[in-house]
């Protein structure tokens, strides 16, 4: 892998400069490199028509929020994303900044292997499809009412809720805002959905894992007061929507998959590990 493009969040400290050194790297060791601009367009920082024929790779230079706005914008080129960590956490940018330059070396020298990671795809009443690489969450707006939430699986009712919200996430997202709020962590190869609620007001709510296969509907509900609260509904951190009374959204698997590099290195345990400990 030769032919590069690099995202960076500008914003980072040091992200800047590591991109221009890195496009300089690429450059010297016989590649090609096209350093994407950070200019938001239409709530995208990245124009996949703006990358050249011939890309190979993407590297995005920043934390998980920069992996995943790559991750939408990008999606229709079917790339490869590797992730160099300028953030805190990084459950996505697992390659630490210090190893950059050897991540392109490994890069060109075919020493990685092609991971692929299950997204979600999102339905709702006048908006435009959606999809989810870490999660879609359901959250009551600046008020502080519950939201009443009414979840149904395939067809068939599974619970209702009154809390602050509810998360829909992938293996992908199980360590996100999946994991703060309780939630289990899943690895990244299995093919499930996890649902947990955010602050239910009731003592039996718990998460749930089911199939990648099934379909979810979530529709909003009044709660046991009546009042009628709007929800808001954020899709990988960015506002999709504002769900009304009676309003739904309908979650499945998607047909797309995000390709993620993975070093040799980058296992799923070590970075646990690395990362909690």
């Amino acid at each position: 892998m030769k032919h590069l493009c690099i995202v960076a969040n500008r914003n980072k400290e040091g992200a800047a400069e590591l991109a221009k050194q890195l496009e300089a790297y690429i450059m010297e060791k016989g590649g090609s490199c096209y350093m994407a601009p950070c200019e938001a367009v239409n709530c995208r920082f990245t124009c996949a028509a703006d990358i050249p024929e011939g890309t190979e790779g993407i590297i995005v230079i920043g934390g998980d929020g920069t992996f995943l706005q790559a991750a939408r914008d990008l999606a229709a080129l079917d790339l490869p994303l590797i992730g160099i960590n300028m953030g805190s956490l990084g459950f996505l940018t697992m390659t630490e900044s210090a190893e950059a330059f050897n991540t392109v070396d490994m890069l060109f020298e075919d020493r990685y292997s092609i991971n692929y990671r299950m997204q979600l795809k999102v339905n709702a009443k006048d908006k435009r499809q959606e999809t989810a690489l870490n999660d879609v969450v359901i959250s009551r707006g600046g008020y502080s009412h519950l939201v009443g939430i009414t979840v149904y699986i395939n067809g068939q009712l599974f619970s209702s809720y009154e809390g602050d919200g509810l998360i829909v996430s992938t293996p992908t997202g199980s360590t996100g805002y999946n994991l703060s709020t309780g939630g289990p962590i899943v690895a990244p190869g299995v093919e499930a959905i996890i649902i947990t609620p955010i602050c239910p007001h009731a003592f039996n709510a718990r998460s749930f894992v089911v199939s990648s296969d099934d379909t979810i509907v979530i529709r909003l509900q009044g709660n046991r007061h009546k009042c009628m609260e709007n929800a808001f509904v954020t899709i990988d951190g960015d506002e999709y929507t504002e769900l009304a009374y009676g309003e739904e959204i309908v979650i499945e698997k998607s047909p797309m998959r995000c390709k993620m590099c993975m070093l040799p290195e980058n296992s799923f345990i070590d970075m646990l590990n690395s990362k909690f400990n």
